[in-house]
């Protein structure tokens, strides 16, 4: 499957391979999808330590790039479903950003889009098991915790994601 390759102002150019965006730091797009519950916790996936990508580490709900001739809204709803097994949610967007890093040889240049929904504390998800090990719901306490005394336990995406829209320092 390729993903959707775009330009400097988010304009669909192309489609390539992951693996060739990486490898070249062609510009992509990357859908994250926050889950709340009505107390206010957020739901985190721990991905499986096989993972290309921050292996073993805690990261948002559920993730994943905007695959060629498909739009953000789509995809999110996309990863939604597949990763945590919850279809239809009603998403919000809360934010897009630029984001441009690496990890390891991976050139990591994206935009990426970030949506919000709330679901009750005792829905069932039905996890994604090539790719996540378990879910679970943290407080902001215990996530602003982790980002404190253990960051490397999560996603750098995810810390920012905190910090930018959640207020956490």
């Amino acid at each position: 499957m390729e993903i959707l390759i775009v330009d400097e102002n988010d304009q669909p150019v192309g489609s390539a391979t992951r693996q060739e965006a990486w490898a070249k730091g062609l510009i992509h797009r990357i859908v994250f999808v926050m889950v709340e519950d009505e107390s206010g916790r957020i739901l985190l996936q721990k991905r499986l330590a096989t993972q290309k990508l921050w292996p073993g580490r805690w990261t948002v709900a559920a993730s994943g790039h905007v695959d060629a001739g498909e739009e953000y809204d789509v995809a999110a709803q996309r990863e939604t479903a597949e990763e945590i097994g919850i279809k239809n949610a009603k998403l919000e967007t809360i934010g897009t950003f630029f984001y441009d890093g690496s990890f390891e040889d991976k050139l990591l240049r994206r935009f990426d889009r970030v949506y919000r929904t709330v679901l009750p504390s005792a829905t069932k998800f039905n996890i994604q098991a090539d790719e996540l090990s378990e879910v679970k719901w943290f407080t902001l306490a215990e996530v602003h915790s982790l980002i404190a005394q253990d960051p490397e336990a999560l996603t750098p995406i995810l810390i920012q994601i905190m910090k930018d829209y959640y207020g956490l320092v």
